[in-house]
Formats: C-alpha cells, sequence, structure tokens
C-alpha cells in the first residue's frame, strides 16, 4: 500500500474537497447564526484523512521540511498568547478570563495543522483542491440566496450592487445581497484570483479558475478588498519583470516600508489624522471612525505601552453594548493593524511586525528562493490592505490560504517555456531577451535550502 499516492487518488482528493466544503457551508448566514463556528470542525476530518495515511502507509516524506514551515506559522500564535498571559498576569485577570482569551486564538493551531496536511497529501495542488471546496459551498450558498428573490431577481440585485460599488441603501434593501455577503470567502477569492493568475504558470485551467475566483468576488463585493487586489497584482506585476537579485532588494525594502507604514498608521489613527482625511474625501467608513476614536481612550503611541492582551477590543465593544458609552452597533474592531497595537503594545507590536514581514520574508528567500517569497509577499501585501479597515488577519480561512498558498507554490514543479533555438543568432527578439535574462538568473540566483523528497 505504500504505492498509494494521495496527490492522484481520486478518493482522498474527494474527501478533503468534502471536508473544506462542509466547513466552509459554515459561513451561509443561516447557519451561521444557528451554530456560529460550529461547522469548521468539518475540517478537521482533514487531519484525520492524513493521519490515516500514514498509519497505513508509513510514508513520512517531507515531514521535516513540513515541521519547519509548521514552527514558522506559530511562531506568530505562540508569541500572542505569551504575549498576552504576560499581560493578563500584570493586570491581575482571574484564570477564568486567561483561558478564554487563550482558547478564542488556540484555534488557529488547528488552522496551521489543516495546512500542513493538505500539503502533505496533495503537495502543489493542496490550494488548488482547497478552492474547489471554497468555491463549491460559495456557489451553493448563492443558490440557497435565490430562494428570496428568484434567479431574474438575484441577478437583478447583484448587478444593482456592483454597478453601485456596494451601495449601503443596495444591501439593505435586497435579502439576496445580504445572503450571499460572506466576507471570509469573498477576501479569500481575491487571493485566487492573485495565485491562479501569478503563480500557478503550469496549471491547464488558471484563467479559468481565476475568473471564477473573480466572480465570487465580485459577488461578495467587499470594497476594500478592490484596492487590495490592484495593490498586490501591480506589485506581482513589477516583481515578474525582476531578476532573483531584484527579487530580493524588492521584496526586503518592501518589508521594511510595510513595518514603517503599520506604525504610522497607528499614529495617524490615534491623533485622529485619519478619520478626519475619510470624513474630508466622503470615504465611508460605516462608523469605524467612532470605533477608532473611541478606543484611542484606551492607548498611547509610546514605548511604555504595553497593551492590554488578546481579544481587550471586542470584549470592550460587548461590554458597552446596550449601555450610554455604546457608539455603534458592532462588537468588531474592523482595523487589524490598530487591534494588534493595542492588545498587544508598542514591544509586542513590534515583534509582530518585525518578525511577520521582516523575518519571513528572509526566510522565504533563503529557504525557499525569491519566487516562493514574492508569492508571499504578493498574497500578504494583499492582506494587509485589508487590515486597514477589516478583521481579516484571524478570520478562518483567509490565514488558511495565506499560509497553504506559498507552501503549495514552493512544492509545485518549476516549469519554463522552451527555446526552439539553441544557437542565439538565430533566436528572434523575443528569446534573445529571454535567453539573457535565463543567463542573468543563473548568475544570481540562490539555491533554496530547503528540499522537498520525491
Amino acid at each position: 500500500m505504500k504505492e498509494l499516492y494521495t496527490k492522484n487518488s481520486k478518493i482522498f482528493i474527494g474527501l478533503y474537497i468534502f471536508f473544506i466544503f462542509g466547513a466552509a457551508m459554515g459561513d451561509w448566514k443561516v447557519l451561521n447564526i444557528a451554530l456560529g463556528a460550529l461547522p469548521k470542525v468539518v475540517s478537521v476530518g482533514v487531519v484525520g484523512l492524513a493521519a490515516a495515511y500514514v498509519l497505513w502507509t508509513g510514508n513520512f516524506r517531507n515531514f521535516k521540511l513540513l515541521s519547519r514551515f509548521g514552527l514558522l506559522f506559530s511562531s506568530i500564535i505562540i508569541g500572542i498568547i505569551l504575549c498576552s498571559i504576560l499581560t493578563w498576569i500584570i493586570d491581575f485577570q482571574t484564570i477564568g478570563y486567561i483561558v478564554k482569551g487563550v482558547s478564542k486564538i488556540s484555534y488557529q493551531f488547528l488552522n496551521i495543522a489543516i495546512v500542513l496536511c493538505a500539503v502533505y497529501m496533495f503537495e502543489d495542488k493542496a490550494a488548488k483542491y482547497t478552492f474547489f471546496g471554497l468555491a463549491a459551498a460559495n456557489f451553493v450558498i448563492i443558490l440557497l440566496g435565490m430562494a428570496s428573490t428568484g434567479p431574474v431577481g438575484a441577478l437583478r440585485d447583484l448587478i444593482a450592487n456592483i454597478t453601485s460599488f456596494g451601495a449601503n441603501d443596495v444591501i439593505v434593501n435586497s435579502k439576496f445581497i445580504r445572503a450571499i455577503e460572506i466576507h471570509d470567502i469573498t477576501f479569500v477569492m481575491g487571493v485566487y484570483v492573485l495565485y491562479f493568475l501569478f503563480f500557478t504558470p503550469g496549471e491547464k485551467y488558471r484563467y479559468l479558475y481565476a475568473a471564477t475566483a473573480l466572480f465570487f468576488f465580485f459577488a461578495g463585493l467587499k470594497r476594500i478588498a478592490f484596492l487590495s487586489l490592484l495593490v498586490a497584482a501591480l506589485f506581482a506585476c513589477f516583481c515578474m519583470l525582476l531578476g532573483p537579485r531584484g527579487k530580493r532588494v524588492t521584496l526586503m525594502l518592501s518589508a521594511v516600508i510595510i513595518v514603517i507604514f503599520c506604525y504610522f498608521y497607528i499614529v495617524i489613527i490615534q491623533d485622529g489624522t485619519f478619520t478626519k482625511f475619510c470624513i474630508e474625501h466622503d470615504i465611508e467608513l460605516n462608523g469605524r471612525e467612532r470605533i477608532y476614536d473611541y478606543i484611542s481612550n484606551f492607548y498611547k503611541v509610546s514605548p511604555s505601552y504595553r497593551g492590554k492582551g488578546y481579544e481587550f477590543c471586542v470584549h470592550l465593544l460587548k461590554s458597552m453594548k446596550g449601555t450610554k458609552d455604546q457608539v455603534v452597533n458592532i462588537n468588531a474592531v474592523h482595523n487589524d493593524i490598530l487591534k494588534m497595537y493595542v492588545e498587544m503594545g508598542f514591544w509586542g507590536f513590534a515583534a509582530w511586525i518585525l518578525g511577520y514581514y521582516i523575518y519571513q520574508t528572509r526566510w522565504y528567500i533563503d529557504r525557499c528562493g525569491e519566487k516562493t517569497a514574492v508569492c508571499f509577499i504578493v498574497i500578504n501585501i494583499y492582506m494587509l490592505v485589508t487590515y486597514m479597515t477589516d478583521n481579516t488577519m484571524f478570520y478562518y480561512w483567509s490565514s488558511m490560504v495565506i499560509r497553504m498558498i506559498p507552501l503549495s507554490f514552493f512544492f509545485a514543479p518549476v516549469k519554463s517555456i522552451v527555446l526552439k533555438e539553441t544557437d542565439v543568432f538565430r533566436m528572434n527578439r523575443f528569446e534573445r531577451w529571454l535567453h539573457r535574462k535565463r543567463q542573468k538568473e543563473k548568475e544570481w540566483r540562490r539555491e533554496p535550502k530547503m528540499r522537498i523528497e520525491k
């Protein structure tokens, strides 16, 4: 049975897609209101599937390599937990409060386990099969949403929503649009548009998959995601023009710029500059500005600020619900960059942005190569823009996909255009340019430190 290869097994592929589909159906508002995050438990089947395969075949290929990725992914979560526990102890929080806070973030370890199991079983195909499960769930949710308006009414509302660029009155007055407004999966579809366009060169149906992801992206219509997609796509296009050395310099420079941006973003929110700018330019924040202004009373931009601990912001907004202090009728900050600063403190926030963006970018460059590092930073630029006004950092599917895609891309076999001519003087202009580019790449390319077992 050691010849059993999950990557090409229809049974394993089918079961994996089913588990992802079943868990993703929990994002349908009817189930989400009734069961909350409970349907996500279905995704545990992926871990069981991988465990059954290992026990049955004894195939431990790439375990060492995947464990390194597991440590990398887990380090941020462990850092958040340790930083929060230290803060809670200093603030004399109860054991119950600490346990509840730790449990709120610990589900990310399951998320990481699913990523590692999926890539162990399907290697470079893991991200694609995850897309199939999420897309199937998104399609079914749209069909279920049509029950309130019918196909014609649903199409009319969908067009009105897109042409109005997600106007509030259109959303409020349409049961169909409200039914298919699945935040997490919609953001993920933007990631998949980037993935299929730029990081699946050998995929036969890449443009079809990208178009499908773009359709679901438009159906969910998150306005900040449009800006995210544009910025990330332009950065990806620019990186594609560079050689290995240019990629390394650009990636590290981009990581430094992101760190500086995150710090000054906190500064302009705290002093009210961000809110003032949005109001002056008629940028609709849907009440977010009131949350930012309210939370500014609980932190300061200073090295002496030590943070409040994970989930403080959610607890704060929930505690004022129904009181005279309530600013808006939502429990989320809708700004993950601000949330991380308020909860982790000055030095915890610094450790996060330096560790995640600078250290991990360097880690991907050295261990996985420049191309995988480009994939990592492009996807994280997309997510960073969404962090500015939304809660996507620890969304279940978003955090899963941004880990899985660079890992799947690292496992993908290198494919390049075959030059018809070997004699430079007989090549056309394009072939000569491609030949020169490849010669320069050989000169400046660094071999990745990690190797995939076949």
